[in-house]
């Protein structure tokens, strides 16, 4: 590989201001196309045709200038002695972005279908504490921008270490190596058939209540009802047969959708770890390549149901650093791996065994209030009927209320059994779900703050609400015992002011 040298102000592969022409004239037709419209439709004279064609040519010369201006001024370079990455960027006037190395967070690569032609990515600098959380450079050649990459992680790194007073660790000092100048210690790539099997069973349900939705619509829009079938004289057996296979194509047509939708976004998923970076590539229409750090995860959660159980497939859903609660802002997500590969993950992001101690239970008052929750809508429904009577017989009305009940208390009874809170020496382990099974691994040094909250009724049963805080969101866990989690608090407020690890 070439030794960059990235301390000089340099700009973009040169095959990148094709990238930025591209992208002006995507934006120019965007605003453009109720123009287009016009002269599509209507009849316009030889001198309009003329006008309108000189004006586009003036359009494209402009687009042009501005993109080689735009190019031309997009330099970056590494401050070494001022600690930072500094990007300059505009056209009209000048920005400048200085980002120090310590908030780095996170550098990853993302590439369009137009980026995969020309053969360029973006690299993508991902920051902490600050406004605008990322810093994208469009058009890089692989190997330029993996050894950008590789450089600015390596001094994050140091600076961080060097902020917090640790020791470097023996193989700190490799940290400039490429990751492609290295085998990988070991890799995974997900089939285009385990990617159909995963959309058919993770995403089919919410296809199938789309199309449901779809098929309603066109019903309430074209009439597909009984009258319009008399009026179009038409036996009744045949109507019938025609509306089934509408639903039945309506709902091939939906588990397609959703099929197609999981296979354009995680296709060519490719695992590849590394001696300091699991690497994880993915997505056909918009490629994305990130380099994870262990240091770097801060919640890790496991997730399958039965069906994809049965055939080895599992989730692995990673939260990175932020400062939102919600964990799907920064968050990963690999699909499609088999057990033995989500355990070869979970032991590069923690090294230790997990071995739970004791676990904590939720309170059975957590089950009556879920089963009380789930009778409103049966109560609300049944004295909405005692005002319509012929909907429906007092018999059915009892037959539909039983079956719900049953329903009502096995899903909330299968959702109190599966919760629980597993605790070890140094991991936090929330179990939950009653279709998609949930595991959630936190570890306890990444702890930030521990809420305990308690409701008036709570108080009177001497219940109490967790969450547990952390930079990559909340993990929360309803109705338990006070005096039974009294030790297990203090503890971990323990662990949280007197750990000498940094959680970033």
């Amino acid at each position: 590989m070439p030794n960059y040298n990235f301390t000089e102000p340099q700009r973009q592969s040169i095959v990148g201001l094709v990238l930025i022409f591209a992208t002006s004239l995507y934006h120019i037709a965007r605003n453009l196309w109720v123009v287009v419209f016009y002269f599509a439709f209507k009849e316009v004279d030889q001198r309009t045709m003329l006008l309108a064609g000189a004006g586009l040519i003036l359009v494209l010369i402009l687009s042009l200038g501005y993109s080689i201006k735009y190019f031309l001024n997009f330099k970056f370079h590494i401050d070494e002695k001022n600690e930072e990455f500094v990007l300059q960027k505009g056209v009209f006037s000048t920005d400048v972005i200085n980002i120090p190395f310590q908030k780095i967070q996170q550098v990853n690569f993302r590439r369009n279908i137009l980026q995969r032609v020309i053969g360029v990515y973006s690299v993508v600098v991902e920051t902490a504490g600050s406004q605008d959380k990322e810093v994208e450079i469009k058009a890089l050649s692989e190997e330029r921008a993996n050894a950008l990459a590789d450089l600015l992680m390596a001094h994050a790194e140091e600076e961080r270490a060097a902020v917090q007073e640790e020791d470097l660790t023996p193989e700190m000092g490799e940290e400039k190596t490429s990751t492609s100048k290295v085998l990988p210690e070991w890799e995974h790539e997900v089939s285009l058939l385990t990617l159909i099997k995963l959309g058919l069973t993770s995403n089919y349900l919410r296809g199938v209540g789309i199309i449901i939705a779809f098929y309603f619509t066109l019903r309430e829009q074209f009439m597909f009802n009984d009258e319009l079938s008399a009026q179009l004289q038409e036996p009744q057996i045949y109507w019938a047969q025609g509306k089934f296979m509408l639903i039945i194509f309506l709902l091939v047509v939906g588990m397609l959708f959703t099929v197609g939708e999981t296979v354009i976004k995680y296709f060519g998923l490719h695992l590849q770890k590394f001696r300091d970076t699991l690497q994880v590539e993915m997505g056909l229409r918009n490629n994305t390549k990130v380099n994870l750090r262990a240091s770097r995860i801060q919640l890790l959660q496991v997730l399958t149901n039965p069906i994809q159980k049965a055939m080895r497939l599992y989730q692995v859903k990673i939260s990175l650093a932020s400062s939102e609660n919600d964990l799907e802002k920064n968050q990963i997500k690999i699909v499609g791996l088999p057990p033995e590969v989500v355990s070869q993950v979970k032991e590069y992001f923690y090294k230790n065994r997990i071995q739970e101690e004791f676990t904590v239970l939720p309170s059975k008052y957590l089950l009556l209030k879920k089963i009380s929750r789930g009778l409103f809508p049966l109560i609300i429904v049944g004295g909405f009927l005692l005002y319509y009577v012929e909907m429906v017989t007092v018999y059915w009305f009892l037959l539909i209320s039983a079956a719900y009940l049953l329903l009502l208390v096995f899903y909330n009874f299968l959702y109190y059994r599966n919760l629980k809170l597993g605790v070890s020496e140094e991991f936090l382990i929330r179990y939950s779900g009653v279709w998609m099974k949930k595991e959630q691994y936190l570890e306890i040094f990444r702890l930030q703050a521990i809420s305990v909250s308690q409701p008036v009724w709570y108080k009177r049963r001497g219940l109490v609400y967790l969450t547990f805080h952390s930079a990559g969101g909340d993990i929360q866990f309803p109705m338990v015992k006070k005096d039974k989690i009294e030790a297990l608090n203090n503890y971990l407020l323990y662990k949280i002011e007197s750990t000498e690890k940094h959680w970033m």
